[in-house]
């Protein structure tokens, strides 16, 4: 039984994945909660394919983790001004200023402070947010959400775009389609996010540009505004579509030069000569022969990029009003809450270790050739 895991993991992984997927449509549960059965699909997978590698690979990133609350810890506290000053503003008094000190542990030695914020983070206490009143574990609780949502449709619209064009480009090289796709997907990759939010929002939500009294544009999707998905389905994803196009266009590019270049190489392989010596469609080869060997790189990367998409959602978020962590850590750096900028900027790195690991974990279960060995990108 174990043996037939082991050899059908890649089917396996993948029907669980879509199981999530349809389990997350119909139930409509937090989109944390389906990130974290996601995450233990990837986990249960490579355990099955190297329980040695994966207990290795998770008992490593506990001390990844310490590392980089420390760095964020630090990073907080060497910030200039007296963050009890922040928060009174600049008419406090020196008794009114020594209470906050004391009520958030200003006053103890640094190592003291790391040491119970650490305790605290542990049990899942971030602390508290001076200036929201709430607790930070709270705030980021109902901030994440449309985060992973829009970083999940923003992968999902990449990978739509990029297999399809990567696939034929790759087929197709040299030719005048591999060229055209190439120079589309160049101008994608070279124009920021930022900029093509803005040039979607002109040219599909409010009109474009009048030209002899004619609209080049359409008002055709919303420019702001967040419809939770459990509230109107159609609504939710008619206003996240422009965002997450604005975060996935520049990633479909990098996917589908990636996917190009693997294709091409893996189409000049013996195997491919054979089943095309056997007569098999040219479709059948590109899609089940010559896609998934050619997809690993692929997919580590993918996992690489979640720090950039994390990065862009900031801009994104604020740029389309969504109530998302970037949101969250932009208006605690505007309102210098130092505590919940500290605890977001935590979660957002612990995210992408998290992620970095799983594309490790579903490498080594899409992929026999890499079980009993080392894989992965290393976190």
């Amino acid at each position: 039984m174990k043996q037939y895991l082991r050899d059908q993991l890649g089917r396996i992984i993948a029907v669980a994945l879509l199981a999530t997927i349809v389990w997350a449509w119909v139930w409509r549960p937090p989109f944390s909660w389906t990130f974290a059965v996601m995450i233990a699909i990837g986990a249960i997978g490579a355990g099955i394919a190297d329980g040695r590698y994966a207990l290795r690979r998770i008992v490593s990133v506990v001390p990844v983790l310490v590392g980089v609350s420390f760095v964020v810890f630090a990073l907080m506290a060497s910030l200039p001004g007296d963050p009890a000053i922040n928060i009174l503003g600049p008419a406090a008094t020196a008794d009114q200023i020594a209470i906050v000190r004391t009520e958030l542990g200003l006053d103890e030695p640094f190592f003291n402070r790391y040491g119970n914020w650490l305790g605290g983070v542990v049990q899942g206490d971030l602390g508290n947010s001076v200036q929201r009143r709430e607790l930070v574990a709270d705030g980021i609780s109902n901030a994440i959400t449309p985060t992973l949502q829009l970083m999940g449709y923003s992968v999902v619209i990449s990978l739509a775009v990029a297999l399809p064009l990567g696939v034929w480009a790759g087929y197709r090289q040299g030719t005048k389609t591999d060229r055209s796709i190439n120079n589309v997907m160049l101008g994608f990759l070279a124009t920021p996010s930022y900029v093509l939010a803005v040039l979607l929002v002109l040219f599909l939500a409010i009109g474009g540009l009048s030209v002899a009294g004619n609209e080049v544009g359409f008002r055709a999707l919303p420019a702001a505004r967040y419809v939770p998905l459990g509230a109107d389905v159609w609504l939710h994803f008619k206003h996240m579509l422009l965002p997450s196009l604005a975060l996935a266009m520049g990633q479909a590019a990098v996917f589908m030069r990636l996917l190009r270049a693997d294709m091409i190489a893996t189409l000049r392989l013996p195997f491919i000569d054979l089943a095309r010596s056997k007569g098999l469609p040219t479709r059948r080869i590109l899609w089940r022969h010559a896609l998934r060997p050619s997809s690993f790189t692929l997919l580590t990367v993918v996992g690489l990029t979640i720090g950039l998409l994390v990065g862009g959602a900031l801009i994104i978020e604020v740029i389309f009003t969504l109530p998302g962590l970037g949101s969250y850590i932009f208006q605690g750096v505007s309102q210098r809450d130092f505590i919940a900028v500290q605890g977001g900027v935590l979660v957002i790195s612990t995210l992408y270790i998290i992620v970095l690991t799983m594309s490790d974990f579903l490498y080594l279960a899409l992929d026999p050739r890499l079980r009993g060995r080392e894989v992965g990108t290393g976190a």
